[in-house]
């Protein structure tokens, strides 16, 4: 009978053994972890074009600060933490305006799970909704993504962000409030 959950299996367990420079272990969180990281970089900033390298850069960074990862949260919260922080400075250094889903769309860059093949009514709101979430102020939109994209929960994204779980209830209520009013013609 074979015992699920072993201490080799566990999250922790693997980021502990590449902290000591043990790439197998490291190769099972990012293979566990690559496509999550390829998902929220891709949600955050609207560039397929950077996943990768953003992603290999994340990677890296783990890698390098894995000695550092204490367990005070789960490993989860802890990477998701750094791929948020990594998007954010990413970001601010960049100094470029979100990327809208509606000029991604037009240049197919559009990822297949988004692509709908709507009639001309559905396309317009489709694109109406899309361009009020990047119209979002950043920690909003991120909230919203982590939430309704990611499937966090409050708990995980308030510790990911570092704010309280009232703050990421007043983050996401107020990205939903504002696309609610900026969709209320629309929609």
């Amino acid at each position: 009978m074979t015992i699920i959950g072993t201490q080799e299996e566990t999250d922790e367990h693997l980021i502990h053994m590449s902290a000591k420079g043990d790439e197998h272990a490291f190769e099972r969180i990012v293979h566990k972890y690559q496509l999550a990281v390829f998902n929220t970089i891709y949600r955050y900033t609207g560039s397929r074009e950077d996943v990768q390298d953003l992603a290999q850069e994340i990677f890296i960074k783990v890698w390098r600060n894995a000695a550092k990862f204490k367990g005070k949260a789960k490993f989860s919260t802890w990477l998701y933490r750094i791929v948020v922080n990594h998007c954010i400075n990413y970001r601010r250094k960049r100094k470029q305006a979100h990327i809208s889903l509606d000029e991604m769309t037009d240049k197919g860059q559009m990822p297949e799970a988004l692509k709908v093949e709507p009639d001309w009514e559905q396309k317009r709101v489709v694109r109406s909704v899309r361009a009020a979430v990047d119209e979002l102020p950043a920690r909003q939109r991120l909230a919203l993504i982590l939430s309704q994209f990611e499937g966090k929960s409050y708990k995980e994204i308030a510790e990911i962000m570092k704010v309280s779980l009232s703050s990421v209830e007043s983050l996401i209520f107020r990205a939903r409030s504002a696309l609610k009013h900026k969709l209320a013609k629309v929609v």
